[in-house]
């Protein structure tokens, strides 16, 4: 075999696997995380309240989110932390911690 050909390994592992492996790392599953953070808002409070919602981002496991309504920013704020079980439940991981509603 030539030096400059490169050796090919038999090693066969399913792309489910690979990329499990991938976005297993640390710095990439916390970015997954915390866009399926962003996305879960509508899953699991519904379309009423993302239409209410203007501004929504996470930084540090913190949710911060603008609301046009003071009355549902009241009631969720009451509800703050079944929220974050129901965000983190619906992700699968642990990823928002607070939530700040403004």
């Amino acid at each position: 075999m030539n030096k400059n050909e490169k050796v090919r390994h038999n090693n066969k592992q399913p792309l489910k696997e690979i990329l499990s492996e991938i976005i297993g790392q640390p710095v990439l599953s916390k970015g997954i995380g915390e866009t399926l953070a962003l996305r879960a808002w509508e899953a699991v409070l519904g379309k009423p309240v993302a239409r209410i919602t203007t501004n929504i981002y996470i930084k540090n496991g913190i949710l911060y989110v603008w609301l046009n309504s003071s009355v549902v920013r009241s009631e969720l704020y009451l509800n703050k932390m079944m929220i974050i079980k129901a965000i983190n439940d619906y992700i699968g991981a642990h990823i928002v911690n607070d939530i700040v509603l403004r």
